[in-house]
């Protein structure tokens, strides 16, 4: 049977063909050919191009919160403001999982199919992520401020790309945290 492993090289190389080519030109042949896999073991994932687009894009979510991880110990404001340093630091990295992540996003005012699919996929991609869940169990945040906090880290974002002074980007993000912290209860 097919491992994991497949699956991970399939979204591996739609990740590479979007970042040489663009989201128009991605194709199953293309993803397989790249991944040094079978129309079989794509199949096997994937129903179909769309279907693999948006597990490409909740893997690059994730994988870009991958390496933080709140702290029990620490109050929920000091979590918050190093998730802040954090987003800052990984905005800088320019990796393809924020390019993938903001190439989808800016397809939606494009294309209703990708607009379609992005609202399809917004409850999961708010309350599923590994930060939102741990936020919901550690400091029991209810979902109302998941979504805002969702709105939040997307501007921030781009601000952090955009903007290239660490300690001005760190100073706005305590400023939004005292305004988060505020709401949260």
């Amino acid at each position: 049977m097919y491992s994991n492993q497949t699956k991970l090289k399939l979204i591996q190389a739609t990740i590479d063909l979007i970042m040489e080519h663009g989201l128009e030109k991605l194709t199953i042949n293309k993803v397989i050919e790249k991944a040094e896999s079978s129309k079989g073991s794509f199949y096997y994932y994937f129903s179909n191009i769309d279907n693999l687009m948006k597990e490409t894009f909740f893997y690059s979510l994730n994988h870009n919160l991958f390496e933080f991880s709140y702290c029990k110990e620490r109050s929920f404001k000091e979590n918050i403001n190093l998730f802040g340093r954090y987003l800052i630091k990984t905005s800088k990295k320019k990796s393809p999982e924020h390019a993938i992540m903001f190439l989808w996003i800016s397809k939606c005012f494009q294309d209703e199919n990708y607009k379609k699919q992005f609202q399809e996929m917004r409850k999961q991609i708010i309350e599923e992520n590994t930060i939102s869940r741990d936020l919901k169990e550690i400091f029991q945040v209810d979902i109302e401020w998941l979504y805002m906090f969702d709105i939040i880290i997307i501007g921030f974002l781009v601000h952090c790309i955009l903007h290239e002074d660490e300690d001005v980007l760190l100073s706005i993000w305590e400023q939004i945290v005292n305004v988060m912290i505020s709401n949260k209860i």
